[in-house]
């Protein structure tokens, strides 16, 4: 098998760009996550929010039989 040595400096050529970019782009994306986005995204609300989450009991079986209900909905129509 015969190499060219020009051809193979293209090839280390081409892959020491390709890295290059590849790490430049992953650079830049990095810095405009961190820019862009919030630090804690889950953290407590503050000033008038609303608590959108009901914990319900299991003992109450009327809304249990509610919400097998409206879950069969779901799956039967999709809404």
């Amino acid at each position: 098998m015969i190499f060219s040595v020009r051809r193979l400096i293209e090839l280390i050529r081409f892959l020491l760009v390709l890295i290059t970019c590849t790490l430049v782009s992953y650079g830049i994306i990095t810095l405009l996550s961190e820019r862009f986005l919030p630090a804690n995204p889950y953290h407590e609300p503050h000033g008038n929010a609303i608590k959108v989450v009901k914990i319900i009991d299991n003992s109450d079986r009327h809304d249990m039989d509610w919400y097998y209900s409206r879950l069969q909905l779901f799956f039967m129509v999709g809404e």
